[in-house]
């Protein structure tokens, strides 16, 4: 992606929008007991988000597909998924099309990007789910 140009009158002097996240509240999945997620941005035109996520210790999402991809920073902790382990610093890319099924048994904090809804797959099939 290039750096925007200094002369483009779209980010000259553009303040960015920031949002204090430890003022923010931890909000439950229905779906998923014990993780929380706090919505950062919200990706209008295909309903996705940017999110954190935090797994408490032995928790896990549902498994679910993701249409467009999705993007996680693994913040603090480690998070599973399928036989590997990911730790503090982990940057993971799932393409379009993707399934899986995360979990923590240490617990985690995640930094998300959801380029557009999730779709839930086995017992919440039906379901497209993005907060």
């Amino acid at each position: 992606m290039a750096a925007p140009d200094a002369g483009d009158s779209r980010t000259a002097g553009a303040s960015p929008d920031c949002l204090h996240t430890p003022d923010m509240e931890w909000r439950s999945f229905p779906e998923a007991t014990g993780v929380e997620y706090k919505v950062l941005r919200r990706h209008e035109e295909h309903g996705g988000s940017t999110l954190l996520l935090r797994f408490a210790p032995g928790a896990d999402y549902p498994a679910h597909r993701h249409p467009a991809g999705e993007e996680y920073f693994v913040l603090s902790g480690t998070l599973s998924d399928g036989a590997r382990t990911y730790r503090t610093g982990d940057y993971l890319y799932y393409a379009p099309g993707s399934v899986h099924r995360p979990t923590s048994r240490d617990g985690c904090t995640v930094l998300v990007v959801l380029p557009a809804r999730v779709e839930m797959v086995g017992s919440d099939a039906g379901e497209n789910r993005t907060p």
